[in-house]
């Protein structure tokens, strides 16, 4: 079991080091057993003694082949070791800049016994809190990383690694599937190791599954996302019918519609089970159609997530505008309550749009180089004041999306980390999705996210700027004074300090006054300007500060004061 003294020597620049060096020799083996294929097969003679040279190269590549799955095994092993050393420097930052903030010394022994006053009263009873789960989590992911990836290395170092895939599969010396309990960073250093024809084809093959697998690049989740949307393609490049999701759920809502006018006919009650499932298809169909109307009403929107749920659900997709692949800046908007694609999936589109124009217009970095991507990757509360649904109250939604938002960006860095590009990753929620976006933050591993932006936020998440998995001068918080009233409203115990008081982080501007639709004076609905922070100005001579300023964090131009 690893301890609180082992974990301070943990680098993960050593870790870095050792992928890159295995991912080479991976690559250079499958070029020779590549080449020795092409010299097998180059030899056209018959009779004795081409046959000898043909049986000695297949003993040479069967020889090599074993050792290429084993020098694959140890990328991968290195790679979830990458994962978890990651995560591990994160925490023990974490821990650290919690306990300077509470004035306390870790002991060696990484067990935290504050003192009785100072765990009397709030907020120092839940710094301190968080500084102990801190301390925790760094110690259990070590002891994880221990009896996960040790096992691996130990089995290499006997001789007891064996990978059924030989040379003659799809994927000479690799898996030919991307195994479910891969982390984004062994789906990352697998993928990289493919060739273009093996993506390819994989991306055809199952395109549900890799339209949503975080590792992989996102012009490929891209276009396996459009197969799953719109269908499969055959050898020939044409659709195969009743392979897309729009059309099978059109299939599905047609067939019930008819059997229910059946029943309308015969005079048969309509059994409430059969209303609630046209009800939901109705919704999912409407979902899926306004996915595909907002990629084709905006130039160069790309499909980066597409996972319709138990029928139900909402379907959770994510639209990027600009390539993510490439941007020196990304920024991800991570919206809150009420959100679905049908309902306001244009809205928040826009809204990322916007996020990207502000960065581009007042963060003034070299064309092309910002991507915004409108993420509703969770199943959002419904919007309380439409339907009396209570789980805005509760942060449960919030932490099954923290782990989706996680995995996704934790993707995006993971493989432009693999191709040996920098990505400034900007995260800017709204509202509920702040909350996710902040429980996200506690256990995202070292340098995932450069900058995390609350707007209208319900509650940090967190009673520390120190528990974000983000260096404190990169935290920031916006905030209207003005008919927002979301804005801390959710408990302490749960939601976590509304982040505009929480010590450390950084004041952009809330005001808002100057964009589109913003409610002057008091005759308006409450949440009148809850949305302001993504308007744009409503005028040339106008401006809205608050997204002037969350555009120059996404370019990573604003420092603080």
């Amino acid at each position: 079991m690893a301890t609180w003294a082992d974990i301070q020597s943990w680098e993960l620049s050593y870790v870095e080091e050792a992928e890159d060096l295995i991912e080479a020799k991976v690559r250079e083996a499958r070029e020779i057993i590549a080449d020795l294929e092409h010299a097998a097969n180059d030899i056209r003679s018959q009779g004795e003694g081409p046959d000898r040279m043909r049986e000695r190269l297949t003993e040479i590549q069967d020889k090599l082949d074993s050792r290429l799955n084993e020098l694959t095994e140890y990328a991968l092993a290195t790679a979830e070791l990458h994962g978890y050393v990651s995560r591990v420097v994160a925490k023990r930052k974490s821990a650290w800049e919690v306990a300077a903030e509470v004035g306390y010394d870790i002991p060696e022994s990484g067990v935290v016994q504050p003192s009785l006053p100072e765990m009397r009263f709030e907020p120092v009873a839940s710094k301190f809190a968080e500084l102990r789960d801190c301390v925790d989590d760094a110690v259990r992911i070590a002891t994880e990383a221990e009896e996960t990836v040790g096992p691996r290395y130990q089995a290499l170092a006997d001789g007891q690694y064996v990978l059924a895939e030989g040379r003659r599969s799809a994927s000479a010396g690799l898996a030919d599937d991307a195994d479910p309990s891969w982390s984004p960073e062994e789906v990352s250093v697998w993928w990289a190791l493919l060739s273009e024809s093996e993506r390819e084809a994989l991306i055809n093959k199952d395109p549900e599954k890799y339209g949503n697998l975080n590792g992989i690049d996102m012009a490929s989740r891209a276009k396996a996302n459009e197969l799953a949307l719109n269908g499969h393609l055959d050898a020939a490049g044409n659709r195969i019918p009743g392979t897309g999701l729009i059309e099978k759920t059109q299939n599905e809502l047609d067939e019930l519609n008819q059997e229910i006018e059946r029943m309308r006919e015969k005079g048969q009650g309509i059994p409430l089970y059969v209303l609630e499932k046209q009800y939901n298809l109705q919704n999912r169909l409407a979902d899926l159609n306004a996915i595909s109307e907002q990629l084709g009403g905006n130039a160069g929107a790309t499909l980066l997530v597409l996972e319709p749920g138990e029928l139900g659900e909402n379907v959770r997709a994510a639209i990027a505008i600009g390539d993510v692949d490439n941007a020196q800046h990304v920024a991800t908007f991570v919206p809150g309550m009420g959100s679905n694609f049908r309902d306001n999936g244009r809205l928040n589109v826009e809204f990322a749009k916007n996020l990207k124009w502000a960065a581009d217009t007042y963060g003034a970095p070299t064309d092309g180089s910002v991507a915004a991507i409108a993420w509703i990757g969770y199943e959002a509360p419904a919007d309380i004041t439409k339907t009396g649904d209570l789980s805005v109250t509760s942060i449960d939604k919030a932490e099954a999306g923290a782990e989706k938002l996680n995995g996704f960006v934790t993707g995006i860095h993971s493989w432009r980390s693999e191709r040996g590009l920098d990505v400034h990753q900007t995260i800017v929620p709204h509202s509920y999705g702040s909350t996710t976006a902040g429980i996200a933050m506690r256990d995202i591993g070292e340098g995932v996210v450069d900058d995390l932006v609350y707007t209208g936020s319900p509650g940090a998440g967190v009673h520390s700027v120190g528990t974000l998995g983000v260096d404190a001068d990169h935290t920031w918080v916006s905030a209207t004074p003005h008919l927002d009233p979301v804005r801390g409203i959710g408990p302490d115990s749960t939601f976590g300090r509304n982040p505009e008081h929480l010590e450390g982080i950084g004041h952009l501007s809330g005001d808002t006054s100057g964009g589109e639709g913003y409610k002057h004076g008091i005759w308006h609905r409450p949440d009148g300007n809850h949305s302001s922070y993504f308007h744009k100005p409503e005028t040339e001579d106008k401006h809205n500060y608050a997204l002037e300023d969350i555009g120059k964090v996404i370019a990573d131009r604003k420092k603080r004061q």
